[in-house]
């Protein structure tokens, strides 16, 4: 074809044809111009298709991983919110006689309150398309809920720090002073079978207010880190409902 176009280009030339040749020139320059924009064109078609099919498969794998979230978020609330029933138990015997403290465990109440753990929800998936910056091939409605499910788990991170710090900070150094750890943790992941032969007064721990504000404080921590564990599953549902479609 290259010769074919340079054949005519030299006929033309030496027929002294210039007015026909820069017609003719403009027309091959045209012709060029035009092959380009159609492999652009083409080039970009195939492009289109590839981020769709990538953004598809980043949509299914979303939607998979903030599935297994949702599922361990729910357990972790219920067992937050079973320790909170707990902690709220122990603080209504705060101030009664020795008769109803005798009654009850106190030891593993207190220890039921210090069970609490860090929800941290599968980030695989969602650190990856941050990282490559593939998250503009989502579309901005599913962007946006990315950006909010990010806010609450900073969120969540935020509640459970200042719940930790609380109870490391007061209630945990009142216990130690006040209270025998080793029957506490008897009833944690240590399991000591022996209790302490040490004698602890609870009577005159659970008649004193720095315990009572200490327990109630465990209580507003535990209930606020509740709060942005739900906040955060909302978040989680609104992607899922999202990537469904």
């Amino acid at each position: 074809m290259i010769k074919f176009f340079r054949k005519i280009r030299q006929k033309m030339l030496t027929e002294n044809k210039f007015s026909k040749y820069l017609l003719y020139a403009i027309g091959e320059i045209i012709l060029v111009v035009i092959g380009i924009l159609i492999a652009l064109q083409i080039n970009n078609y195939n492009n289109g298709l590839e981020n769709q099919r990538t953004a598809q498969n980043i949509v299914k794998n979303l939607n998979l991983e903030f599935k297994r979230n949702k599922t361990t978020i729910q357990e972790s609330i219920n067992f937050h919110k079973s320790i909170l029933n707990s902690t709220k138990g122990l603080m209504e015997l705060i101030g009664q006689p020795k008769e109803i403290l005798n009654e009850n465990n106190l030891d593993s109440l207190i220890a039921i309150s210090l069970e609490y753990t860090e929800y941290r929800p599968s980030q695989v998936v969602y650190a990856d398309l941050v990282s490559s910056g593939r998250l503009n091939l989502l579309s901005e409605d599913l962007r946006l809920l990315l950006f909010e499910w990010s806010i609450a788990l900073n969120g969540k991170k935020e509640g459970y720090n200042t719940l930790d710090e609380i109870s490391q900070t007061l209630l945990m150094p009142y216990l130690t002073k006040n209270a025998s750890m080793k029957n506490i943790d008897s009833y944690s992941i240590v399991e000591w079978e022996e209790k302490s032969k040490l004698t602890t007064n609870y009577y005159a721990m659970f008649r004193d207010l720095e315990f009572e504000n200490n327990m109630e404080n465990q209580v507003w921590d535990l209930t606020n880190y509740i709060n942005s564990l739900e906040t955060l599953e909302k978040a989680t549902n609104k992607v899922i409902e999202k990537t469904n479609k």
